[in-house]
Parts: structure tokens; C-alpha cells; sequence
């Protein structure tokens, strides 16, 4: 049994993944982080949370903190705390003022607990991650993006529908950056085991239509709902129980590259991984047709760009 921290937990996708996460049957405890002044909210929500558990008959213990002790010792470290995007900015707009929140929380976890696992679901997410990864002091293999997993999810969706199949009977992933230049992988696409481009139908798919609409879903959320939280909640969910249960489930996250795509390095970034109880246990070399692989470099340029300016802005701090 494991226990999981949220920083972050008074938040939209906080609370919500706190909630889940304590549902968990491989998660006997959730600690609930919050800056001191919203202790009080830490309070109402670690109630609510555990009127939840006695709802569904789960045991879990549910603990509120605001000091590095109460979290620094989770076996894994769910990092939701940030400043949320508003109407009209874009994820990479959030970039310095969220890298230092980051290393505010991050910096040298790995003196303190060499074994914890950090998932980073603050947005920009994957220049965040990369943050994460420096100030933090883990391995590579312990430091992962939300990335593009609920992108790949909503890609996910919208091919099901045009096919008029169940969501399990589709397989795709969208790669490289979570924001504007994420790259559908349709090379690799297949529904019901059939590449998708020899699907009836497939003609009337609109590709760029449908990754249009996935990269202003968050957008429109925020918009009309305020803020995205359900989603990324499950998704968040996903991943915890998939390294807590070591299931080795690829799933297309950030993380830290090496040169096992095209020689691509020192960037975190969506990519399919194949995630266990230590992480990240290998980065899978997908491969991508000429064109996705130039939508994809296109992709890491921007991304390394951003990753710089926030290096260079937690440096200054």
C-alpha cells in the first residue's frame, strides 16, 4: 500500500484527483497540500473526501499539510499547485510564474526520498517536467508529465464516434508538446486492429479538424466551465494506479528524452512510455512517417525554447 501527495489540493484538478486517488485499492493514504493560508479548505475538503471513501466502503487514511515533511516522503508526488490559465492565454504563457512555484515545492526531493516518483499535471506540463526533473535531483525515470495523455484520450474519442465504435477498439496517441504543435500519430492509428486509413469512412474523417478541436478543448472548458478538472483528474488517476500496480501499460506521457527518438535529447516531452513501479521503465521508439516526424522536431524546438527561458528564470530567483 502506498501513500500519494497533491500539492495543490484545494485546486480544481486537485481536489478532484485527491478524491479518486483515495479510492484506490493500491493507495492507503492521500496527503492534502495547500499553501497555510488555505488550511481551513484542507480541512472541509479532507471531510469531504472522507465522507466519499465511507460512501464506497474504502478505508484509506486522508492527511493535511502544508510543510515539505508532510509530503516529501510520498511514494508518489502528484504536483497540481499553479497558476491556472485564463481566457484567451495559452499553456506556455504560465511558464515562469509556474516554474517557480515548482522548484519551490521540488527542489532537492531526492536527498529527502531517492525513491519517490513526481508527476508534474502543472501546465506548461512539459517544460514543467523538465523543471521538475533539475531542481528535484531524481533519476529520469522518476520525474513524468500528464503530457499528452488526455490529449491522446480526447483524440481518442473523437475517432470512436466517427466510427461508430467503442473507445477500447480504437488505438492512437498524440505526441509532442500538450499545446499547439501536439502531433497526431495517424501512421500508427488502427481501429479494431485495422490501420485507420484503410477504414470505410476514413475519407470523411477530418484529421486536422479533430486535433483542432482536442487542442481547444482545455481552452473552450476554461471558458464556459472554468477550468478543466474531471478530465485531468482520471487522467492523473490513471497514471498513479498504473505505477503503483506496476502494470507496464505504455501510455503517452512526458518524459525526459535521451535519444531514443530520432536522436532527440535533453527535452521532456509526449512520448509512449511504458510506465511500472519505478517510473518510466523505457521510452518506446515509435516510428512516425517523415511528416510526423518533422511536425514532431517542430514540436521539441518549441518546447526546448520554453524549457530555456524557464531554466534561465529559476536561475534568477
Amino acid at each position: 500500500m502506498s501513500k500519494v501527495a497533491v500539492i495543490g489540493a484545494t485546486g480544481r484538478v486537485g481536489s478532484t484527483a485527491a478524491a479518486r486517488l483515495a479510492l484506490l485499492d493500491c493507495v492507503n493514504e492521500v496527503t492534502l497540500i495547500a499553501r497555510p493560508k488555505s488550511v481551513d479548505k484542507l480541512r472541509g475538503l479532507r471531510r469531504d473526501i472522507l465522507d466519499s471513501l465511507a460512501a464506497a466502503q474504502k478505508d484509506a487514511e486522508i492527511t493535511i499539510g502544508c510543510e515539505r515533511d508532510d509530503y516529501v516522503d510520498a511514494d508518489v508526488i502528484v504536483m497540481t499547485a499553479g497558476i491556472p490559465r485564463k481566457p484567451g492565454q495559452t499553456r506556455l504563457d504560465l511558464t515562469k510564474d509556474n516554474a517557480a512555484i515548482i522548484k519551490k515545492y521540488l527542489e532537492g526531493v531526492a536527498e529527502e526520498n531517492p525513491e519517490a516518483i513526481v508527476l508534474v499535471v502543472t501546465n506548461p506540463v512539459d517544460v514543467l517536467t523538465y523543471v521538475a526533473l533539475k531542481v528535484s535531483g531524481l533519476p529520469k525515470n522518476r520525474v513524468i508529465g500528464l503530457g499528452t495523455h488526455l490529449d491522446s484520450m480526447r483524440f481518442k474519442v473523437l475517432i470512436a464516434k466517427h466510427f461508430n465504435v467503442h473507445m477500447s477498439e480504437v488505438h492512437t496517441r498524440i505526441i509532442g508538446e500538450h499545446g499547439d504543435t501536439m502531433v497526431p500519430v495517424i501512421s500508427s492509428t488502427s481501429v479494431g486492429g485495422i490501420p485507420v486509413t484503410r477504414m470505410p469512412g476514413w475519407e470523411d474523417f477530418d484529421v486536422e479538424e479533430a486535433v483542432r478541436e482536442v487542442k481547444e478543448a482545455g481552452q473552450r472548458i476554461i471558458e464556459t466551465w472554468g477550468g478543466s478538472q474531471f478530465g485531468p483528474a482520471q487522467a492523473i488517476t490513471n497514471l498513479v494506479r498504473t505505477i503503483l500496480q506496476d502494470e507496464r501499460r505504455v501510455l503517452t506521457v512526458s518524459a525526459y528524452l535521451d535519444g531514443e527518438i530520432d536522436g532527440i535529447r535533453d527535452v521532456c516531452i509526449g512520448v509512449p512510455a511504458r510506465l511500472g513501479r519505478e517510473g518510466v521503465l523505457e521510452i518506446v521508439p515509435i516510428e512516425l512517417e517523415e511528416d510526423e516526424m518533422r511536425a514532431f522536431r517542430r514540436s521539441v524546438k518549441v518546447v526546448k525554447e520554453a524549457t530555456r527561458e524557464a531554466m534561465e528564470a529559476i536561475s534568477e530567483r
